[in-house]
């Protein structure tokens, strides 16, 4: 917004950046990434190199994550003084559609009036009944805090989230559990990524428990816990991390004083611009029933501005934006899996390779994923429009970007066949699973 010449107030209650660069993405893959480091080590003799056992100090972990954590802070706080946003730290509650009251931290307070609102508190960990945060029991929020390592610990959850602690903590040393009341961890996932995933953490000795149901604990005197689930089965462990997924933080903002909606689940209801049912009143984020995904709240927010700037833009398309999880081995996606395209109606065509024919993945000595690719079907029977690109495998996170570009562009698989990969790289296999779709493969 101040980019486009509006003056612009922010009121954020805590440390600007919110819940991405404090207590979510950034943090946690800090942590992800010493979780490879050690992984490293430990097959360091693969390579040729003889080393002596890693030993795991997690408080330098933790300060290193602070001090990454604390850099970032100290960039956008000066990115938003060159841009001359008034920044206030406190909490701001809506008096009517264009005046906001802030309670500023240092006691006194302040009124603002604006044409525009845009609304943007994002999400809070949720919890489950009996599993208040305290003592053994975290959600993500006093999980990234730790500055020890817990020797045993039951993930609560299987999604996004619960596998990246798992995978976290796994190649950390820990024994871990993941208690899932699902049929299978990764729910929504493409089910040959899902299988890599499971095949993957069990090797890493992670205990995936699928289709149960937690009904308790038990503190004990060593300041653990004993979790209870299923039929009557239990597991004793030293941490649980609840990670059942995010509620949106919608309350305490004042919004009955405006015709702003909010859904039963706690959502602000918004149209394709992102516009309350207020006219003039926006939000974005978590705030909304959309992907909880950072760069998501970056596009809407960018429609949101667009749009209430009077400039023409395109709603967001939920259904192909960019996904990524962040385990070992990672995920990445963008478009329908083959599942959901075949549930929509598309008769498709489908090509699936194996990182463990690929060079740059033998050199690196990570062959564990695959690269699908999930195509329309001509009429004739090839494959046309690229409808979903879907990856498991070493740093596929970094590798989607070619596979969104040709989603998002709904190019055919004959136009992405005849752009060149590097060799050796991992993105050729990408290349070379569009071009078996062609019928012309070169290495399979």
């Amino acid at each position: 917004g101040a980019s486009a010449g509006l003056n612009v107030a922010l009121v954020e209650k805590d440390t600007i950046g919110g819940t991405c660069l404090n207590r979510g993405c950034i943090p946690a893959k800090a942590f992800l990434e010493t979780a490879a480091v050690n992984r490293h080590v430990t097959h360091a003799a693969d390579f040729g190199i003889s080393t002596t056992t890693s030993r795991i100090d997690f408080a330098v972990a933790q300060t290193r994550k602070q001090g990454i954590v604390q850099g970032l802070v100290k960039g956008l706080t000066g990115l938003t003084k060159s841009k001359k946003v008034t920044y206030l730290l406190g909490t701001g509650t809506m008096r009517s559609a264009k005046v906001v009251d802030v309670s500023l931290a240092d006691g006194t307070s302040r009124t603002l009036e604006g044409r525009f609102v845009i609304i943007a508190t994002g999400s809070t960990p949720r919890t489950i009944p009996g599993f208040t945060p305290g003592g053994p029991i975290m959600t993500s929020d006093e999980v990234l805090m730790l500055s020890s390592i817990p020797a045993r610990i039951a993930v609560i959850g299987g999604g996004a989230i619960g596998c990246e602690f798992a995978s976290t903590f796994a190649d950390l040393g820990a024994r871990v559990t993941i208690l899932e009341g699902l049929p299978k961890i990764l729910p929504g996932l493409d089910v040959d990524l899902a299988n890599v995933v499971v095949k993957s953490f069990k090797k890493k000795n992670i205990d995936i428990r699928t289709g149960v149901s937690v009904t308790g604990h038990t503190p004990n005197a060593s300041g653990g816990t004993t979790v209870s689930f299923g039929g009557g089965e239990s597991i004793e462990v030293d941490a649980v991390v609840v990670s059942v997924g995010r509620k949106p933080y919608s309350e305490g903002l004042g919004l009955e004083h405006t015709a702003v909606s909010v859904s039963e689940r706690g959502f602000i209801d918004v149209d394709g611009y992102c516009q309350t049912g207020e006219p003039g009143v926006y939000a974005v984020g978590d705030i909304i029933n959309t992907p909880q995904l950072a760069h998501v709240a970056y596009a809407e927010a960018i429609v949101a501005v667009k749009h209430l700037l009077g400039e023409t833009v395109y709603p967001v398309m939920y259904d192909r934006v960019p996904w990524a999880i962040y385990c070992h081995p990672e995920v990445a996606w963008a478009g329908p899996s083959e599942e959901e395209a075949r549930a929509k109606g598309f008769d498709v065509v489908v090509a699936k390779h194996q990182f463990r024919a690929n060079s740059r993945a033998m050199i690196l000595g990570e062959t564990d994923g695959l690269v699908k690719v999930i195509a329309k079907k001509n009429a004739d029977g090839s494959a046309g429009q690229v409808l979903g690109v879907h990856m498991v495998g070493p740093w596929v996170t970094e590798q989607l970007s070619g596979g969104y570009l040709a989603v998002n562009w709904e190019a055919t698989v004959e136009e992405i066949a005849e752009f060149l990969q590097p060799h050796p790289s991992l993105s050729e296999l990408f290349g070379e699973t569009v071009m078996s779709l062609t019928g012309r493969s070169i290495n399979a």
